[in-house]
């Protein structure tokens, strides 16, 4: 008989830390970061740069699921450019069929688009939210995506002032996350629509503990726009 879900949250530990990344090459879901070399997804790499490119501020979420977030984001500020890296083609289907020209929902493991897509220095705010803590640990040692490496890809990203929003109602997970991002500063949380995704209505209708942390690389700064808080932990 499988734990409880509390029981299973509470017993979560991150995996043993294996040797650094060499080079660029991530072996992840999506046949990893040489899918993108192939020459027929040429069009689709290229739909990705031209999205990226300009002065725009641009804006990713890792791992969307519905996308009611991301789609009010969109709607809500247009003036961004707002990435959906999602590995679920259905999932990515039913946003890119409601999307407005400012958003790009595109089938892509995250550690793939940051290790060898994503111009450095090109993101004003990613956000991660609820990533899949992987309950078998076999799986958990394989594709865990907040690691060491998956953020190093992501602080050569980001923009000065750039930052990263975390969510999760598993509280170890958390904790590891907190010490991913030790060397990092925390900040206010960057602003939200009224949207929420699926998760996040489940925890609040269940009464789940969310823990939300936001942190931008080096010194912490006074303020993002809009920010609701600094690093820490809420209650969804």
């Amino acid at each position: 008989m499988s734990a409880p879900p509390e029981d299973r949250r509470a017993a979560w530990t991150p995996p043993a830390a294996g040797p650094a990344r060499s080079g660029r090459d991530v072996p992840g879901a999506l046949n990893g970061s040489r899918l993108f070399e192939q020459p027929r997804y040429a069009a689709e790499v290229a739909r990705f740069r031209d999205f990226v490119a300009g002065d725009a501020p641009l804006a990713v979420e890792v791992g969307f699921d519905f996308g009611h977030r991301i789609l009010d984001h969109a709607h809500r500020w247009p003036a961004t450019r707002w990435l959906g890296l999602e590995v679920r083609q259905r999932q990515v289907d039913r946003v890119a069929a409601e999307a407005p020209p400012n958003l790009l929902a595109w089938r892509a493991d995250a550690r793939t688009v940051f290790a060898t897509l994503m111009p450095a220095g090109r993101v004003q705010r990613v956000d991660v939210l609820f990533p899949t803590p992987w309950w078998d640990e076999g799986k958990r040692a394989k594709r865990l995506l907040l690691t060491a490496d998956f953020l190093a890809d992501v602080a050569r990203a980001l923009a000065p002032g750039g930052v990263v929003h975390v969510a999760t109602d598993v509280g170890p997970y958390f904790s590891h996350v907190e010490g991913l991002f030790a060397a990092w500063g925390a900040v206010p949380h960057p602003p939200v629509g009224e949207a929420r995704s699926r998760r996040e209505r489940v925890c609040a209708r269940d009464g789940l503990r969310v823990w939300r942390g936001t942190w931008t690389p080096g010194v912490a700064v006074a303020a993002v726009s809009g920010g609701a808080g600094g690093g820490g932990d809420d209650v969804g």
